[in-house]
């Protein structure tokens, strides 16, 4: 079975039946195809950066090395075999994958993101031959009426240590308080993920727009070193 990223037609008739529902999962294979989406679109962000490498490799040589390049094709190689995992599991193949939804006080945010053990991918950057999948978990949040979706997963196979299933199993879910949880949970989740929109009247709110003014300041600072 040959998997697919994205093209119009593909992306109709993968998510035609979820989408229907306003993308709330009621399987398993609904929460794959979540996983499967947040996987293509950060490996996409990822091969549109190794492009934008390639070309300030070209045209300003001496301002950038290769070695950014390499860093990129190997992200993507990895990023390439979660989604032949997850493709071969939409497929009906046996598979490791736990997810965990949890409704939570309602937010005006959205997400969607697969979110990379930076260590995990550091310690084979060097090796050109390597397609482990890389260690993972992905993070889906979908605004529900008066609820606020929280989908969690991994793939407990390739989880280094337990690590990204105690996230899945242990994330608190007895707040009823929005900006409590937003403050002290849901916004150490949402600093990693870059796939991610909050409403703007959120962000009109002084109380909350402290919180997206450090994430501008933050990402800020990541393009900046």
């Amino acid at each position: 079975m040959q998997y697919r990223l994205f093209c119009s037609k593909h992306d109709s008739l993968l998510f035609k039946d979820l989408e229907s529902r306003n993308s709330i999962p009621e399987s398993k294979r609904d929460c794959l195809l979540l996983a499967y989406r947040a996987a293509c679109s950060v490996r996409h962000q990822e091969e549109r950066r190794m492009h934008l490498y390639e070309s300030k490799i070209k045209h300003e040589p001496n301002e950038f090395n290769d070695a950014w390049l390499k860093n990129s094709q190997g992200f993507i190689r990895r990023m390439d075999a979660v989604i032949a995992n997850l493709w071969e599991a939409l497929g009906g193949a046996d598979n490791s994958y736990l997810f965990r939804m949890i409704a939570l006080p309602y937010v005006p945010v959205a997400a969607s993101d697969c979110i990379v053990d930076e260590e995990d991918y550091q310690q084979y950057i060097l090796d050109d031959d390597c397609r482990t999948p890389l260690n993972c978990y992905f993070v889906n949040l979908i605004p529900d009426n008066e609820r606020l979706l929280l989908l969690l997963g991994c793939d407990t196979q390739y989880d280094r240590n337990g690590e990204y299933k105690s996230i899945v199993t242990d994330f608190p879910a007895n707040c009823d308080l929005p900006y409590q949880f937003f403050v002290e949970t849901l916004w150490g989740i949402l600093l990693k993920c870059h796939n991610w929109c909050g409403s703007p009247k959120l962000a009109e709110d002084p109380k909350w727009k402290e919180f997206f003014d450090d994430y501008e300041r933050m990402k800020v600072n990541d393009i900046m070193k």
